[in-house]
């Protein structure tokens, strides 16, 4: 037992698949309304939250869809075929490949191209710290860094975002900055979403949750760890247009969003984004964003 003088065991317990649990406590309630603008795919909501355990029980479960409700010509939407922003592809942040240059590309565009605040979110907090210092290379409005920290510092940095001249601020999507928070009016013209934010899939959390949604439902990869992952990238490009007289852009970029492929995730969007975001080439990305705006002068 010499082990004991070096380790201090501890053991945790997780509900991996809590559907019957939240059944089990929806069930309670004599009626409810389950609402967001990022429940799709509604199938695999249904499944993993045990509203199709409740419907098996009897309970009337019913759907409504509802698009998004301001002028299609306030807003431009693109997914840029550029390489996946994997890490095979890209390597460790701060290594020079033709996959980074082709992001750093991307989202230079969109800040250059369009007036006021530009929202750029990464996969994690370290892409963010890199995807920052590449852009304020390139960049001539402010380029903001979040990085993990308190709420007050969140707060200030979201002052700073918000007060005079437009500016860039670059966070992770799985941070506090890219949902929940509202950016009405004109505090932010464009909304950059770059890779497709899938949770570090080599911790032990994360392995039981898959194995469980393997064993539940078939695919784990897709249930636990991608649909939660384009929700997270949904939120965040979601952030630009938040009332009838808002316009903006919202920018997709990796080929997942772009193209239907074998680990693509475009046919995880709802059928209207499906439409909306039109896949366009590095290269003509600034074509379309020039179009746009002088469109709305």
């Amino acid at each position: 037992e010499s082990w004991r003088r070096a380790y201090n065991a501890r053991l945790s317990v997780h509900n991996c698949v809590p559907g019957e649990a939240i059944a089990e406590r929806l069930g309670d309630f004599g009626g409810g309304v389950l609402m967001s603008a990022t429940l799709e795919p509604i199938d695999v909501f249904r499944r993993v939250t045990g509203l199709d355990a409740l419907a098996d029980d009897g309970r009337p479960v019913a759907e409504r869809t509802f698009g998004l409700g301001f002028p299609e010509s306030n807003r431009a939407s693109f997914a840029v075929d550029v390489p996946k922003f994997t890490h095979s592809n890209r390597g460790p942040p701060g290594e020079e490949n033709e996959t980074r240059l082709a992001y750093t590309d991307a989202a230079v565009e969109v800040c250059e191209r369009s007036p006021g605040n530009v929202l750029v979110g990464m996969p994690n907090y370290a892409e963010a710290e890199w995807m920052a210092g590449a852009l304020e290379a390139r960049v001539d409005k402010p380029v903001l860094l979040d990085e993990s920290s308190d709420d007050g510092a969140t707060e200030r940095l979201k002052r700073d975002f918000f007060g005079g001249e437009g500016k860039v601020l670059v966070t992770s999507l799985r941070g506090t900055l890219t949902e929940g928070v509202d950016y009405s009016g004109d505090k932010l013209s464009a909304a950059v979403v770059c890779g497709v934010p899938l949770i570090n899939t080599s911790s032990p959390r994360t392995r039981a949750v898959k194995t469980a949604y393997d064993r539940e439902f078939g695919d784990g990869f897709e249930t636990a760890l991608t649909v939660p992952a384009v929700r997270k990238a949904r939120q965040a490009i979601g952030r630009v247009i938040r009332g009838t007289d808002e316009v903006g852009v919202r920018v997709f970029v990796d080929a997942r969003y772009a193209r239907d492929s074998w680990n693509g995730v475009r046919d995880y969007l709802p059928a209207q984004e499906r439409e909306e975001f039109r896949p366009v080439s590095p290269d003509m990305l600034g074509f379309g964003l020039d179009q746009f705006w002088s469109s709305v002068e």
